[in-house]
């Protein structure tokens, strides 16, 4: 078996850094592999043997720079799936990268060799962990039982994320709460 060098974590973290940076400077369409090369200050051949396209990189770097999704579990699913929601909204809309996942997202629509790398690497691992609760709060009885679970996530989620973009406006706890206290109401049993 023949072995290369191995990856140094150094330099992918200043090539992750770097695309954030410039993800946030001057978002997605106007990225290149050597803009994020000449602000790591390393070589495009370096970045390309890691991720070989844009779409690879950029989903990656949101993977490091944006946290996983993380559910409580305090016996009350319904609840937990609330914090889940609120917490997460909140944390992502006063954070400078809020605005570039927005960004990254609204660009799925015309690419998708981007839209399958983020539905498959970056949304799935945190869906699955919004299913997992939803899971949770059908067998504790607390969702009503016509409702599939993509609608519950839609209900959930999807409040939040309309106020934070229509309102460009951070996203504050009352406001989530109060959007989410509602949502509750309609999909509870």
């Amino acid at each position: 078996m023949v072995t290369g060098r191995p990856r140094n974590s150094e330099i992918d973290q200043a090539i992750i850094a770097s695309t954030i940076d410039l993800l946030i400077e001057s978002g997605y369409a106007d990225l290149t592999i050597e803009a994020v090369a000449s602000r790591a200050r390393i070589g495009r051949p370096t970045v390309y043997r890691r991720w070989p396209t844009k779409d690879e990189l950029v989903v990656r770097a949101l993977i490091e720079a944006v946290p996983p999704l993380e559910a409580p579990d305090t016996g009350d699913a319904l609840r937990d799936l609330a914090e889940l929601a609120v917490t997460f909204v909140t944390r992502l809309a006063a954070s400078p990268l809020g605005r570039v996942v927005l960004a990254v997202h609204a660009d799925v629509g015309r690419n998708a060799t981007l839209a399958g790398q983020l539905r498959e690497h970056y949304l799935r691992p945190r869906n699955d962990v919004i299913t997992a609760v939803i899971e949770r709060a059908r067998q504790q009885g607390g969702l009503r039982p016509d409702l599939p679970t993509e609608t519950v996530r839609d209900l959930v989620f999807g409040p939040l994320v309309y106020h934070w973009l229509i309102t460009s406006e951070p996203m504050d706890r009352t406001t989530a709460d109060t959007l989410v206290a509602a949502t509750r109401r309609a999909i509870s049993n």
